[in-house]
């Protein structure tokens, strides 16, 4: 069919026999072959084979014949893939129709592709909104500065304050800061304070605008840190008097503890056994209760008989050491 396309050529039948065929060599040539003979359906040949396509050697085919815009078609058809040439390819055909939505797009979706390169092809654009671009490009990959001198080179101050703000630098923020008291950008400085509110210091703000007679535009940035700083100290006196009350709850626990330690202690009553605490010492036997020695305090038990009754001496039951204390 490709050698006599006038006679033997069906696209039906094409499509078809193209899908078996096991030399892949032959998917390049039938490219070449629709670019001649029928450019009109390329992309539906195109979008065809692509299973079994190379999209990066297809993409350097058709640049190198420049008809790239011949197949955008198939090209959004495979940028799914995420294909650095792919992306280029759509990327440059985005600039060239000055379609800056889907450029834009098409950056957010699939990021494999020089951002770099393509930051500063940007940026010599004509259009703004490609520079604006360019500037996106340089902030994400983290060339805070250069984006935001971008951005105010074509004054996109709103660009700018959020760049500086996402990075999170307070010397960047200060050099915005002044390069709007430098062109007299009053709406654009007090605006700066809170969009970098985190990055800028309050005295620093209050001497700026002291010195260029706009206290008025810093005066809601002020008002705002003076509640804040207010708040913090009301909570640092709560928690002040809540930690002094809680050590004023816990001090008679400690001066009770040992006196009832002492009511506690010891066994049983509290009265000490054995030793002498005014209460009734014995010696020998049983401490603490009334111990005898020889039994019932009988001194050599009934030796001789029973001496002056029952041999009890000084008059009764003899007890050493025994109520002592009494």
């Amino acid at each position: 069919m490709m050698q006599h396309p006038s006679e033997a050529w069906d696209e039906r039948r094409y499509n078809e026999a193209i899908l078996k065929v096991a030399n892949t060599e032959l998917f390049y040539k039938s490219m070449d072959f629709y670019l001649k003979y029928h450019p009109l359906l390329l992309n539906g040949l195109l979008v065809i084979m692509i299973p079994r396509l190379d999209h990066t050697r297809a993409v350097a085919y058709f640049s190198k014949e420049k008809k790239l815009p011949l197949v955008l078609a198939y090209l959004k058809e495979v940028q799914h893939n995420d294909n650095a040439a792919i992306n280029e390819a759509l990327n440059q055909l985005y600039i060239e129709e000055g379609n800056f939505d889907s450029l834009r797009d098409s950056i957010d979706k699939f990021a494999n592709f020089d951002t770099i390169e393509l930051a500063r092809a940007l940026e010599k654009n004509d259009l703004i909104e490609f520079r604006r671009i360019a500037a996106y490009l340089y902030k994400g990959n983290n060339r805070w500065k250069l984006s935001v001198e971008l951005c105010k080179k074509d004054k996109l101050f709103k660009d700018a304050m959020e760049y500086v703000a996402e990075s999170k630098d307070a010397a960047l923020a200060e050099e915005l800061i002044a390069y709007f008291l430098e062109i007299k950008n009053s709406e654009c400085f007090a605006a700066t304070l809170f969009t970098c509110y985190d990055l800028v210091k309050p005295d620093v703000v209050l001497e700026l605008a002291w010195r260029n007679n706009i206290v008025d535009f810093a005066m809601p940035y002020l008002m705002q840190v003076m509640r804040e700083y207010i708040n913090k100290v009301d909570g640092l006196e709560v928690n002040e008097a809540e930690r002094q009350e809680n050590e004023d709850a816990q001090q008679p626990e400690s001066i009770l503890a040992p006196t009832q330690l002492m009511l506690t202690g010891g066994g049983g009553m509290g009265m000490p056994m054995g030793g002498q605490m005014g209460g009734m010492p014995m010696q020998g036997g049983m401490q603490g209760g009334m111990p005898m020695q020889g039994g019932m305090g009988m001194q050599g038990g009934m030796q001789g008989g029973m001496q002056g009754g029952m041999g009890m001496q000084q008059g009764g039951m003899p007890m050493q050491g025994g109520m002592q204390g009494f």
